[in-house]
């Protein structure tokens, strides 16, 4: 199976599928299995999320509840609060109560293996999403190719070049190298443009936050003040690149492209005046929806995949009906 790993503030992922297997999924076992009054299954389910009140997770959230709609599921909803403690604390828990599966996006790859493990040892289908576990532990997954939203990000901005600079740019970097995900996402960019000889990277600094990402910004434009576009590799760095482009007023002559959408970057990109020009992102609706969804055709069907690759999404100025849209839509959700 293909691993990725995981970022929470920095790239806004996060989540969990744990489950149960049943030899006889129609019958009322032990594990709190139940048959509807139309004969059809109905699945325990638990979904953990980090944090409940952040928008990424409210974003999962509502896909687990729409797809326990429709497949039938009675899905309770745990918060783990960041907390390995917690989290473990909410698998035992639910592992005890008899609960099919549990959804998660493991807090700490090592850690969260054990809980995983014990929940395991009591006949409970895990389905990790976002995040990844030890090899040996993890059976499910859903979630995005790091590499490829790096890929989308650099593949438009050539194309922004190419139509609005005649192919010639330079680029800075705000990347996230300390991270296996940050690397991964920097390595598809880099792809996406090095056979583009008008393109040339003439900085890149690391940055997890937007006070480091405005930083780091800055640092770079002092050096190189003819930076003509930058590349973030996760919110926060693209928000702080923003921040740092305006401090030296040069809003006008540079824009950014950065990676995962928010309320905040949907803001930027509707601001006809904000350098903010690009957004490539994943769909956590879709993550959440798919993770409900691998764990319900599990426990019916021991061939189900065991990974699922969620496609990403592009928000850009060019088309901002689509991201007033996810604006009103996130908006809603925080409410």
């Amino acid at each position: 199976m293909r691993k990725f790993t995981w970022l929470f503030v920095i790239v806004l992922s996060l989540g969990l599928v744990v489950g149960c297997t049943n030899n006889d999924p129609t019958a009322n076992g032990d594990n709190g299995t139940k048959v509807a009054d139309d004969g059809s299954t109905t699945y325990e389910i638990a979904g953990i999320l980090m944090q409940s009140d952040v928008e990424w997770f409210k974003h999962i959230e509502k896909g687990m509840q729409d797809a326990a709609a429709e497949f039938n599921v009675d899905l309770t909803i745990g918060n783990s609060n960041l907390e390995v403690t917690e989290e473990a604390n909410l698998i035992d828990t639910y592992a005890a109560q008899g609960k099919d599966a549990v959804l998660v996006s493991a807090i700490d790859f090592s850690a969260s293996s054990e809980a995983i493990k014990r929940a395991q040892a009591e006949d409970v289908l895990v389905v990790n999403y976002n995040t990844n576990v030890e090899e040996d532990v993890e059976e499910y997954f859903v979630g995005i190719n790091n590499f490829d939203l790096g890929y989308q990000a650099g593949e438009y901005l050539v194309s922004y070049v190419n139509e609005n600079l005649d192919g010639k740019a330079k680029v800075a970097m705000v990347t996230l190298s300390m991270f296996g995900i940050g690397q991964e996402r920097a390595d598809g960019f880099l792809e996406a443009i090095q056979n583009e000889p008008g393109i040339e990277v003439v900085a890149e600094q690391d940055a997890s936050g937007p006070e480091e990402g405005a930083d780091v910004t800055e640092t770079m434009l002092q050096a190189n003040p003819d930076i003509d576009l930058i590349w973030a590799a996760n919110e926060g760095g693209a928000i702080g690149a923003v921040v740092g482009v305006e401090s030296k007023g040069l809003k006008d002559k540079i824009k950014i492209f950065g990676t995962d959408m928010s309320v905040q970057s949907a803001g930027y990109l509707l601001d006809e005046d904000n350098p903010y020009y690009a957004v490539s992102t994943q769909k956590p609706y879709e993550i959440g929806y798919e993770a409900l969804k691998l764990a319900v055709e599990a426990l019916e069907n021991e061939s189900a995949n065991s990974e699922v690759i969620v496609p990403l999404d592009l928000y850009t100025k060019e088309d901002l009906d689509r991201v007033q849209e996810y604006l009103d839509e996130s908006e809603a959700l925080m409410e």
